[in-house]
């Protein structure tokens, strides 16, 4: 894989387990903390997003954005059946542990290819276990000492980083991939960038859907809207019809010009709060056709999933529904007796 075209007689559907997760278990067993028998587990979380404090916000549409874009799912559905371009989502599932020594995150990362009207999985089992103190860090091998940023930071950009090379190892080429989650957010931004850039090289869209947001962009940077909104979902929410977009708008830093993207959002259904799309800006400026058509087929494929009251693409949903059953696989509430890792005040009283 990593670019090659897909083969769906080849393609192995399976679970991978990183070399490193049964040896990092056993150094954990080795130790006196315990683990708490109730994670946090994270998946489609809010989105709080964290823009530089010198941006630019450029319209990318001439079109009056008063009454919005009209979108076309039946298009949409004539590109999912496309078969010269695979549809692919990824989407992850993990389980926080936080003890008093660090942090443990049990992932599942999930990718699905959508070919010929059937799902292809593979998904990847990971553990990490990040920690502040150098005594903890050598005592248990293959764990992460958290001495650039705080735990919960540091572990984020792990995740970034296998997340990126997971998607880069595993993705085909011609193909447009459906990731959940927004493109510039977190510590792990520099890490996954880089991720970014690889995809496009391989004649892959990226795709970013945002589900939740407190982002307050339009709002902030549209000197007419200045007071009149909570927040950017709020005011799309208003001006948009069922069915219909915004304009494109392409966000950039002004400090660190490689920090860009273009978006918009979309309203699928009446009295619900719309979502918003991402493309990387260099692919918005060179296959614009292409942009134009993938949201015609976002639309299509969140009518096509059908639950009005959680919006998402079906093949995002497909990939959620792996990460979160392949999680289950390796049961750590069975084992957290024999591991010993002591949980903290909150997490022992099943707080979170």
């Amino acid at each position: 894989m990593g670019g090659q075209l897909f083969n769906p007689v080849s393609f192995n559907k399976e679970v991978q387990i990183d070399s490193g997760f049964s040896d990092l278990v056993e150094q954990i067993e080795k130790t006196d903390i315990r683990l708490p028998y109730t994670p946090v587990v994270v998946s489609g979380s809010i989105v709080i997003d964290n823009p530089s404090s010198s941006y630019s916000l450029e319209a990318m549409d001439d079109r009056s954005e008063s009454n919005g874009i009209m979108l076309d799912p039946e298009k949409g559905c004539l590109t999912a059946h496309d078969d010269s371009m695979l549809i692919a989502a990824y989407d992850e599932s993990i389980a926080f542990y936080s003890t008093l020594e660090g942090k443990l995150a049990y992932v599942s990362h999930a990718l699905v290819f959508m070919h010929k009207n059937a799902y292809y999985p593979l998904n990847r089992l990971s553990l990490l276990f990040c920690t502040a103190s150098k005594s903890i860090q050598n005592k248990v091998q293959g764990s992460i000492l958290a001495d650039r940023w705080d735990v919960d930071t540091t572990i984020n950009v792990e995740i970034a980083k296998q997340k990126g090379k997971f998607i880069v190892d595993n993705s085909f080429k011609n193909s447009i991939l459906l990731i959940d989650g927004p493109l510039l957010a977190g510590d792990g931004l520099a890490y996954f960038h880089s991720s970014v850039k690889d995809l496009i090289e391989n004649n892959i869209i990226p795709v970013f859907i945002v589900k939740n947001s407190y982002s307050d962009l339009l709002i902030r940077s549209i000197s007419s809207l200045s007071g009149q909104y909570n927040s950017d979902l709020h005011y799309t929410n208003e001006i948009l019809e069922e069915g219909y977009r915004t304009r494109f708008y392409r966000y950039t830093d002004e400090v660190s010009k490689d920090k860009t993207k273009v978006f918009c959002y979309l309203k699928h259904k009446d009295h619900h709060s719309p979502i918003r799309v991402e493309f990387p800006t260099e692919v918005f400026l060179k296959k614009r056709e292409s942009v134009e058509s993938i949201m015609d087929l976002i639309y299509y494929l969140i009518l096509v999933q059908g639950n009005y009251s959680n919006p998402q693409v079906r093949p995002i949903a497909i990939a959620e529904m792996y990460a979160r059953e392949t999680i289950k696989l390796i049961n750590f509430k069975k084992d957290s007796i024999e591991m010993k890792l002591t949980p903290t005040m909150n997490e022992e009283r099943g707080m979170f």
